[in-house]
């Protein structure tokens, strides 16, 4: 598609001057060689209309290149970031630009795809965000895609934070309202208000730790016996989403290593 506009856009002004002939023949003919001035006045109006139109294209196609330079370096941005900074979780993080192309938003078990893949440095279990948000994580590769799940996914949990030294629970979707999520088993003597923020752990191995995954919803929590289960506006509007960034815990690994080694020395 991006090739026919590239040809149409380069020869534009030959393609314009054909069909102008053609009308221009067609009117001598027509008028025996006397062109009326309401057609030379439709043909400027069409001529005119077809340029506007023109460029109302190449400028939204030069706006989506924009777009994708600027989400690319704000991946960068994000990787020296990570990589300057004075806290426990320094050199951890990476960033990697994409584009979804294809998404389900309305199910139980939603998933979107993404048009980079293993050439671009994707790997499973990744880490999705958009403006600053979760948005969920990558669970399968190609050489050019991948597919990832979101957090509106009803067999997903998240370990989630309340503010930055709050209690830590575990996130879920429940299906329903795609608007929001549910933070369970917190202690009751927690200390919390409605527009508080709900962030990440680290804990996963998913998302660095402190990136936000939505707010303290202006709903009662409810108990269940033992814990309090907290009501979660997520921060992302899934349905219009388009620009992400993948996020990658270098260490992840390590980690899941070191407790591999740990389980099977335990008696």
């Amino acid at each position: 598609m991006r090739n026919l506009w590239n040809f149409i856009v380069q020869y534009q002004v030959i393609l314009v001057f054909m069909v102008l002939q053609a009308l221009a023949l067609s009117w001598f003919i027509s008028s025996r060689g006397y062109p009326k001035g309401k057609w030379v006045r439709l043909a400027l109006d069409w001529e005119s209309a077809w340029q506007g139109q023109i460029s109302e294209w190449s400028h939204r196609a030069e706006l989506s290149d924009q777009n994708f330079q600027l989400l690319e370096e704000n991946a960068r941005l994000r990787s020296r970031m990570g990589q300057s900074s004075v806290s426990h979780f320094k050199n951890r993080s990476q960033f990697i630009a994409a584009e979804v192309i294809r998404a389900t938003w309305t199910q139980n078990q939603n998933h979107f795809v993404l048009d980079q893949g293993e050439n671009n440095g994707v790997q499973i279990g990744q880490g999705v965000i958009a403006n600053g948000a979760a948005i969920g994580k990558i669970i399968e590769t190609t050489q050019k895609y991948s597919i990832g799940i979101p957090l509106i996914h009803n067999q997903l949990d998240w370990s989630a934070r309340i503010g930055n030294s709050g209690a830590i629970g575990r996130l879920k979707w429940e299906g329903g309202d795609r608007t929001t999520g549910m933070l369970f088993d917190i202690p009751r003597s927690a200390a919390f208000k409605p527009g508080d923020s709900v962030i990440t752990t680290g804990f996963q191995g998913v998302f660095p730790p402190d990136i936000l995954f939505g707010t303290v919803a202006n709903e009662e929590p409810y108990f269940d016996g033992e814990f309090l289960n907290v009501p979660v506006q997520w921060a992302a509007e899934f349905q219009s989403l388009r620009y992400v960034h993948l996020t990658d815990t270098n260490d992840g690994a390590d980690i899941d290593s070191l407790e591999g080694t740990f389980n099977h020395s335990a008696p």
